[in-house]
């Protein structure tokens, strides 16, 4: 089985892609898959190439250009012949390629939270011409993986037809060491800056209610987003911003950090909150997130989108007993384990494998 995966920008630009689809790619080819990974690189990437391991990289330039379109890359592809090329994202060059895709190679698409009625909402002038073209016809021959069964629900709401070609697996993450450090202080945010993770009114909320706890930002996003995110919190006692963190930086930081706060509008399945679960934060998350399943165990701490309820969570978060702390620090990392990389590579792996052996769309 030859698989491609494609991610139309393969750096930390990406955003959550970077390192849900390099952990996936790996994972598959540590089982002994034949993986090959395809996407745009940006000036400048070489220090972003570590995630993607020893994994055989097929790339072309992005230049300026977001949408990341290359007809060499089209032409890779169809001399290639995969038996899978797995599409991550849409409304971009990949829903060209999976729309495309040489005759024999089944097309498996992620939307990766860009079915999301948050997304869709979005310059609806430019989706709907782009979706007639492009990601109907390919949603039209595809099986979709869904992160969740919130994704799934919004798929289907899309495109019912999908209905027989649908099914749901979660992102994955890294086991974290066992042997992490235990004095844990203040809160953390780590991921994309963006205006759907609401970080700006993040920080102001922070700084309004909060009586003792730090929050560090620790992130990167567009120039003009991230600088808007270092001034204001330049200057706050109880907000710092760092940059961007990667690597060993990031693991102390995840582990160093009590609570871990994702206030997100609109999510796929965001790999910070797993790497957070994973290192023994305790989760505070909107229902964006789509992790039910940690509300339910009482593993994570729900908070409103609209900050409502932002002052009365700062107490409870505030007047935490260091008992409980660890009593929840250890439910995060128990809750990570369905999400350790192995078995999400396998189970894709079978999926795949059910796909080639059925009927063709």
């Amino acid at each position: 089985m030859r698989i491609v995966h494609y991610s139309t920008r393969l750096g930390r630009s990406a955003g959550g892609l970077y390192h849900s689809v390099s952990g996936l790619a790996r994972a598959m080819a540590n089982l002994g898959a034949e993986v090959m990974v395809a996407g745009g690189h940006e000036n400048g990437s070489a220090d972003e190439k570590h995630v993607w391991g020893k994994l055989p990289l097929l790339t072309h330039p992005l230049g300026h250009s977001r949408y990341g379109f290359s007809l060499s890359m089209q032409a890779e592809i169809a001399q290639l012949k995969p038996d899978i090329l797995h599409v991550h994202g849409i409304w971009s060059a990949g829903s060209i390629h999976g729309r495309f895709a040489p005759s024999g190679t089944k097309v498996v698409v992620s939307p990766r939270g860009m079915l999301d009625p948050w997304i869709l909402a979005r310059k609806p002038w430019l989706k709907r011409p782009h979706a007639a073209l492009f990601e109907r016809p390919m949603l039209g021959r595809a099986h979709v993986h869904a992160l969740s069964e919130h994704e799934a629900a919004a798929a289907l709401a899309y495109m019912p037809s999908l209905a027989d070609r649908i099914f749901t697996l979660p992102n994955g993450v890294e086991p974290a060491l066992a042997t992490e450090p235990q004095n844990r202080s203040g809160a953390l945010y780590l991921g994309r800056l963006h205006e759907k993770k609401q970080v700006l009114p993040l920080v102001d909320a922070w700084e309004q209610h909060s009586k003792r706890t730090v929050l560090t930002v620790a992130g990167w996003g567009e120039p003009e987003y991230e600088s808007e995110v270092a001034a204001r919190c330049k200057g706050q006692k109880r907000v710092r911003f760092v940059g961007a963190l990667g690597g060993e930086s990031k693991a102390q930081a995840l582990s160093a950090a009590s609570f871990f706060v994702l206030p997100s509008l609109s999510e796929g399945l965001p790999m910070a909150a797993l790497e957070a679960l994973s290192h023994g934060c305790i989760p505070i998350l909107t229902e964006a997130c789509h992790l039910p399943q940690l509300f339910a165990a009482d593993v994570a701490l729900r908070m409103e989108p609209d900050f409502s309820d932002f002052p009365a969570l700062l107490v409870r978060m505030e007047g935490m007993s260091d008992a409980e702390k660890t009593a929840r620090s250890a439910r995060a990392r128990e809750a990570a384990r369905p999400f350790f990389w192995p078995d999400i590579a396998r189970s894709m792996l079978d999926h795949y494998a059910r796909i080639l052996d059925g009927p063709r769309p």
